[in-house]
């Protein structure tokens, strides 16, 4: 209680906190609109329904409440699952008042989790001493098109068998809840992945983690940094970006040199670079911390 009122008084973790409040006001806004949605549905699939519902709810209040790498991305799938959750809801349900709450509520909910920060937060809650944690935007093609499609396989994969069994589609429910299973759970690994792209602040220095372009996680001290700042347009900088959206950072060494970087699957080869470019969730942010502790802005 005392953490939660300290919260209130503080702006900053006010927002930070933001996506567990909408959430845990769920079972009275898009849980009633559900409730209604299958009031007329069989005993086995209420039942069902209502138990898969509240299970839901409470793994992902949970997942809100403890914050690490790979709770980001249960969250990042169990949170828009809500707002598919409530347009099924709505088309079933014929309350009004109940459709508009529960649907902008879930839409809130979804918001509320892919905010800037919130990813930040997440990643850096297994940070430890003095380290400070960013996480990487994802690729755009990513971001845009393999994100979206995963996500709602690794959803559908979770639901679709045991909502078929509780229909008593006895066959079809036994085939598609272990192929669901299995399809969620190789998607919720490639998602995860996303969470395991980011920054960290040492105190001696600078640490790239994204095995997707490098192989290792390398760590600049702050005495080979030469600035971090905005990139130019024409800048001849290493692409570390991955094709992400959004302002690049451009990362400026004191001297040439060598480092080892991904060029396939199971293939790698080394280079000598003068400056490298990242995609930080929150450019700014990552600035102010580099001036803090000493990383000239260039």
């Amino acid at each position: 209680m005392t953490a939660v009122i300290d919260a209130l008084r503080d702006r900053k973790r006010l927002f930070a906190l933001a996506p567990l409040m909408v959430w845990a006001s769920m079972p009275f806004t898009l849980g009633a609109l559900i409730g209604d949605a299958v009031n007329a549905a069989d005993d086995p699939f209420r039942t069902a329904a209502s138990i898969g519902a509240w299970a839901w709810w409470f793994g992902s209040l949970i997942a809100l409440a403890v914050t690490r790498p790979f709770t980001l991305t249960i969250v990042r799938l169990a949170v828009p699952a809500a707002l598919l959750a409530a347009v099924w809801a709505a088309l079933e349900s014929s309350d009004g008042t109940l459709t508009v709450v529960g649907v902008v509520t879930a839409g809130v909910a979804v918001i509320s989790v892919f905010m800037p920060g919130i990813g930040d937060r997440f990643v850096d809650g297994v940070s430890y001493g003095n380290e400070r944690r960013f996480l990487l935007r994802p690729p755009g093609p990513v971001l845009l098109v393999a994100g979206p499609l995963t996500g709602l396989a690794t959803v559908v994969g979770i639901a679709a068998g045991p909502l078929l069994l509780a229909d008593e589609r006895w066959v079809v429910g036994l085939i598609a809840t272990p192929v669901g299973f299995g399809c969620a759970y190789f998607g919720f690994r490639t998602l995860n992945q996303l969470t395991r792209r980011f920054l960290v602040f040492v105190p001696n220095g600078f640490v790239i983690h994204d095995t997707t372009v490098m192989p290792e996680p390398v760590l600049f001290t702050t005495r080979e940094l030469a600035g971090l700042g905005p990139a130019v347009a024409d800048t001849r900088a290493k692409d570390l970006t991955a094709q992400a959206l959004g302002l690049a950072l451009e990362l400026k060494l004191a001297e040439p040199t060598e480092l080892t970087f991904v060029t396939g699957r199971a293939s790698s080869e080394d280079q000598t670079v003068r400056s490298l470019l990242i995609s930080a969730s929150r450019p700014a942010a990552v600035m102010t911390v580099a001036l803090e502790r000493g990383i000239p802005i260039a």
